[in-house]
């Protein structure tokens, strides 16, 4: 990194929680220490037998769309290959037709907690988390509504592909479920339904589905209920994996480059899941329809919070019915910024500061949701009517084939993008195959493209009725307005015979090495000052992707500015001096391109995706929002109103506060230090105060590219390229001059910080002292991999402490950021946990970090962490936005990949005593700062069961 991070979100959250990903649509796995229990022995994963497997009947050929084979196994397994050379990945997913529509009675939150089960290993591979990290692997599982996938991408050898195809097929049936893996596990899982507690907006959805959703699951939280988490007993889990996790009710993707080949990886995947047999039980189907809405509902939910919420919920179709892109359209053509009618009625007019939705794709018939979000001094009954008006007015309000082409043109951009990631690609697979076959997916594109204003009309006027709603009032009726159920598509029809289009381009088989990379980056220096790096090659769908960073002034200017110097980089993409911001959205979904600006102290950063073809339009479009930005006045008061709406929830949010008190300990600049880090209340007082012509003058004192510095890497013309950057970027230069920023080491004493957070479900804990070292110097090698060690991974000593051991957190973990320029680093160490556990939990982590600087790291755990270490980086070396971010930051510093490998180089020959050495050198448990975030009373109360009564 050039600087360590200067705000208090990007100090302490940029990496904290990311060991265990969390998405709005899906509840994630986690993993865990294996115990012994009773398995079924699989012939390709036992120990050498007496007599030969007996021969397996060949894969059968399905179909083939747009690149994509299916086959079917004998015992009924569905298998999806999807080569794509261009990527030095393969990812394996593996999806099963289970979610929480099929729980029953007291089951809520079963395949959820199934799903962590089943990182809890097996007798052949007993701790999945640490197999994984060792074959470099970035990994997950997700639960929801219609479907449970794991899956995993890992550097593409034949070794990881066989390891990956073993371990899922031995985890299908061979999971240890046992009640002491079970008892460690509730805490965790529990931890998790408490995080989602703490969000309001999560919870305002959650109680509409239940009340929009008398008999239906989907009216039931794919977490499940506390008491079903707490009382599941053992015996009901595993006959839950036995009944589900069976071959005929799964499907494998395997996606990316297949090393060995495409018939061997077919020959693989056969010889390792063929051999389970198909189970003897037959899977019913759910039967349970929920009738039509006959009467609005109405929802209040009453917690702590700062920020007001509206919104309104209408039952819908499935998303393999014809009607669903329909009513996807009908939320852009409502929420889409700035175009939207709710965000034209509300946002603009200052009734809400922002506007959102979105509709679910389920199996069965789902719903649309619509959401504003009001500031607490305003009322928001005048909002939710103004709302109802609008949407319930669309039946007969005419829709313009304008709108309808923005909604095809944003999602046609997103497709595109998506299509060129076979990755990703492989996982939204398992959402297309839940709606009853994987080619949904594609008939959701062919949709998208067929689309008009009349479907779009049609669909408002089935759905968007009073009769439908779930809101916040209930209004009776003489005579209700019912819609109609819509009926169940064949999907077997719907596919039959598709041929899908041709393939996208493929790209070349690029080897992500430092060597290779470095072989062909072209680094030049343009006369006005900003520096390049070029990595030209092929790539799936033409994609490229651009990174330019601006710096500018020096700590005297930029006295005073820092609140400017954030705002600037949101408004200048508001509009241009020829055109407005929904013009640039507009061209930006023309050109097939994602543009994103974001500025803070002296730096102004510039991240672009589009395609070859589009590269130098795009170009052109960043200049021209950087050098000749409008500063539309009415754009910079929406933008005031949502920064005041966000500031105000974070009030009352942990991890806000914790973020903010850490930094203002750990970086006490003085008050008109642009890096200094305010209060929340300080930061709402000066977005009060803010005014326009005050950004209007940082832009025009400060930015420039004199100092820049662009990294472009893809499909792209190298000399065409040049001549875009000189043409857009030379002879721009900052009026004032640029110095860098400079950060002195300071000790900071020791303290002990409590935040009261009432009324949260979830507690955050976290500890760090500033450290006196720069990442060129030789200790710097040993520091990070300790870090590693420590809490750097999800196999750490804190996760595993505090999570495998006690489950006690849903997430640990431990931060090292490390200047490049100047002797400061910062050491932090926290986790996330119910309030009651809280002082247990920094104890813990106290104790472990007492115990890591104390004795240091054994030689076989200190081998693991280099190779595992490794194979992260090499992984990593296949994402174009990593690598882009490290060319870019070595332009700055004057360095190429070849210092990052001269780092890999030396964390692979450090030793025991090296790596003890720095942590007692660098590592200070006593002078510790120490804030914990949490409910006073909750943390004072009596914590939580760890395992269920019996």
């Amino acid at each position: 990194m050039t600087q360590v991070a200067r705000s208090a979100a990007a100090l302490v959250f940029t990496a904290a929680f990311t060991a265990v990903a969390v998405t709005a649509v899906a509840v994630t796995a986690v993993a865990c220490k294996s115990g012994p229990a009773a398995h079924v022995v699989l012939p390709a994963l036992a120990a050498a037998t007496v007599t030969p497997p007996a021969p397996l009947a060949p894969p059968r050929l399905v179909t083939t769309v747009e690149g994509i084979t299916e086959y079917a196994l004998e015992n009924g397994m569905r298998v999806l290959l999807f080569p794509d050379d261009s990527k030095d990945t393969v990812t394996v997913n593996a999806t099963y037709f289970v979610g929480s529509r099929h729980e029953g009675y007291g089951e809520t939150g079963m395949a959820h907690l199934l799903e962590h089960m089943l990182f809890k290993g097996t007798p052949t591979h007993p701790n999945v988390w640490k197999l994984l990290e060792d074959h470099g692997a970035t990994f997950n599982g997700t639960t929801w509504t219609d479907r449970t996938n794991y899956y995993e991408t890992l550097p593409a050898t034949v070794e990881n592909l066989d390891f990956a195809l073993a371990l899922e097929a031995d985890r299908m049936v061979n999971s240890s479920i046992d009640p002491a893996q079970l008892a460690t596990e509730f805490s965790v899982v529990r931890n998790e339904f408490e995080m989602g507690e703490n969000n309001p907006v999560g919870i305002l959805e959650e109680r509409m589905l239940a009340s929009a959703y008398v008999w239906h699951n989907y009216g039931k939280s794919t977490i499940g209920s506390r008491s079903d988490i707490e009382r599941v007993p053992v015996e009901n889990l595993r006959a839950f994996y036995q009944k589900f996790y069976q071959p005929d009710n799964a499907m494998l993707v395997v996606a990316g480059k297949f090393s060995g080949g495409i018939e061997r990886t077919l020959a693989k995947v056969n010889d390792t899941f063929g051999r389970i047999p198909r189970p003897a039980r037959k899977l019913s189907p759910t039967y349970t329809v929920e009738p039509v809405q006959d009467g609005e509902r109405t929802v209040t939910l009453r917690r702590v919070g700062d920020v007001g919420v509206v919104a309104l919920l209408y039952h819908t179709v499935p998303g393999s019915h014809a009607q669903f892109v329909p009513t996807e359209a009908l939320v852009h053509l409502l929420t889409d910024e700035p175009s939207g009618r709710l965000y034209q009625a509300l946002v603009k007019t200052g009734k809400a500061t922002s506007v959102w939705g979105q509709t679910y794709s389920w199996a069965e018939p789902g719903a649309l949701l619509l959401f504003a979000e009001v500031r607490q001094d305003q009322a928001l009954e005048p909002v939710r009517d103004e709302m109802v008006k609008l949407v319930e007015g669309l039946a007969a309000a005419p829709i313009t084939d304008e709108e309808v082409a923005r909604y095809r043109a944003e999602t046609r951009k997103d497709l595109k993008l998506l299509m060129a990631n076979s990755g990703q690609l492989g996982v939204v697979l398992s959402e297309a195959a839940a709606l009853g076959d994987w080619r949904t997916v594609f008939l959701y594109r062919d949709a998208v493209d067929a689309v008009a204003s009349p479907a779009v009309r049609q669909a408002a006027s089935d759905y968007l009725k009073s009769s439908n709603r779930t809101s916040g009032l209930f209004v009776p009726t003489k005579t209700p307005e019912r819609s109609t159920l819509p009926e169940q598509p064949d999907v077997a029809t719907l596919v039959k015979d598709y041929q899908g289009r041709p393939p996208i381009a493929e790209g070349e088989a690029f080897e992500a090495t430092v060597a290779n990379i470095e072989q062909r980056t072209t680094r030049l220096a343009l006369p006005g000052g900003m520096k390049v790096a070029l990595l030209p090659k092929e790539t799936r769908g033409d994609q490229v992707r651009a990174v330019l960073k601006l710096r500018y002034g020096n700590g005297k200017d930029l006295e005073g500015k820092g609140l400017p110097a954030e705002l600037v980089g949101e408004l200048i993409q508001r509009g241009t001096t020829k055109r407005s911001y929904q013009q640039i959205k507009d061209e930006l979904n023309r050109l097939e391109a994602k543009l994103s600006v974001n500025s803070e102290g002296g730096e102004t950063g510039v991240s672009i995706v589009t395609v070859r073809d589009n590269l130098t339009e795009v170009l052109a479009l960043a200049a021209e929002i950087l050098r000749t930005p409008s500063f539309p006045a009415d754009q910079f008061e929406i933008m005031r109103k949502e920064r005041l709406a966000s500031l105000e929830a974070q009030l009352s949010d942990p991890q806000a506060q914790v973020g903010v008190t850490l930094a203002r300990a750990l970086l006490p600049h003085a008050p008109r230090d642009v890096r200094y880090v305010s209060t929340t209340k300080e930061s709402i007082d000066a977005t009060r105060a803010v005014k326009l012509e005050e950004v209007k003058a940082f832009h025009a004192a400060f930015f420039g590219a004199d100092h820049a510095e662009l990294t472009v890497i893809g499909d792209f013309d190298r000399v065409l390229l040049e001549a875009d950057a000189k043409r857009l970027f030379d002879g721009w230069r900052s009026a004032k001059k640029f110095a860098r920023l400079e950060t002195k080491f300071r000790a900071v004493a020791p303290s002990v910080i409590a935040i009261d957070t009432p009324d949260k479900e979830m507690a955050i804990i976290i500890a760090g002292h500033p450290i006196e070292l720069r990442d060129d110097e030789a200790d710097f090698a040993a520091a990070t991999l300790a870090n590693y060690v420590l809490g750097g991974s999800g196999a750490s000593r804190l996760m595993n402490r505090l999570r495998q051991k006690e489950g006690l957190s849903y997430g640990a973990f431990a931060q090292l950021q490390v200047d490049s320029e100047d002797r400061f680093a910062i050491f932090l160490a926290g986790a996330i946990l119910a309030p009651q556990n809280s002082a247990k939990g920094m104890a813990l982590l106290l104790e472990e970090t007492e115990r890591f600087v104390k004795d240091g790291i054994p030689a076989d755990e200190l081998a693991s962490a280099q190779s595992s270490y490794r194979k992260d980086f090499e992984r990593s070396l296949a994402s174009d936005g990593f690598v882009a971010a490290q060319l870019n930051d070595g332009l700055y510093l004057g360095r190429t990949l070849a210092f990052t490998q001269g780092v890999n180089d030396a964390i692979a020959k450090l030793g025991v005593d090296d790596v003890k050495r720095v942590i007692a050198k660098l590592y200070h448990p006593a002078k510790l700062v120490k804030i914990t975030a949490a409910d006073a009373k909750k943390a004072t109360a009596p914590a939580p069961p760890t395992a269920p009564a019996k």
